[in-house]
C-alpha cells in the first residue's frame, strides 16, 4: 500500500461508516412507518413478523457501524503517529487536515491564506517525507 493509500482509507472508511449509517437512518424510519397488523382472510401481512425483521437489520447494521468506528478512531491515532515523524509543523497541519480532518486542499489552501499551487507543492514535499519516515512507497 503506498503512503497515499494508506492515508485516503481514513476518508474511504469515514464514508463507508456515513453510508451505512444513511441506511440505519433509513431503517430506523422505516421501522417507525410500518402499519399495524392487516387480516386478510387465512393470511396476517405486516406487522409484527416485519417489524422484527426491521428491528434484526437495525442491530446488525449498529454493530457493523460500531465495529467500523473503533477501527476509524484505530486508523486515526495510528496515522497520527505517523504524520508527526513528519517533523514538520506546517506538513503536520497539511496532513492531518487533509487525510485526519477531511479537508479538500482548496479549504485547506484557504485556511492557510496560501495559494492552491503552494499547498499543492507542500502537499507533495509532505508526502515524500511521510512516505521515507515511515518506509512506504
Amino acid at each position: 500500500m503506498t503512503a497515499k493509500e494508506y492515508l485516503r482509507s481514513i476518508k474511504y472508511l469515514d464514508s463507508a461508516i456515513n453510508a451505512k449509517q444513511s441506511e440505519l437512518d433509513r431503517l430506523k424510519r422505516d421501522m417507525c412507518s410500518i402499519k399495524g397488523v392487516a387480516y386478510d382472510g387465512d393470511k396476517v401481512q405486516g406487522g409484527i413478523a416485519d417489524s422484527m425483521k426491521i428491528v434484526d437489520k437495525i442491530i446488525e447494521l449498529n454493530n457493523v457501524i460500531n465495529a467500523e468506528i473503533n477501527r476509524l478512531v484505530d486508523l486515526k491515532a495510528e496515522a497520527h503517529q505517523k504524520i508527526e515523524k513528519v517533523c514538520n509543523e506546517k506538513f503536520i497541519s497539511l496532513l492531518t487536515d487533509i487525510y485526519i480532518n477531511g479537508y479538500t486542499l482548496e479549504q485547506v489552501a484557504e485556511k492557510a491564506d496560501k495559494t492552491y499551487m503552494t499547498i499543492c507543492r507542500w502537499h507533495g514535499q509532505a508526502l515524500n517525507i511521510f512516505r521515507k519516515e515511515n518506509n512506504m512507497t
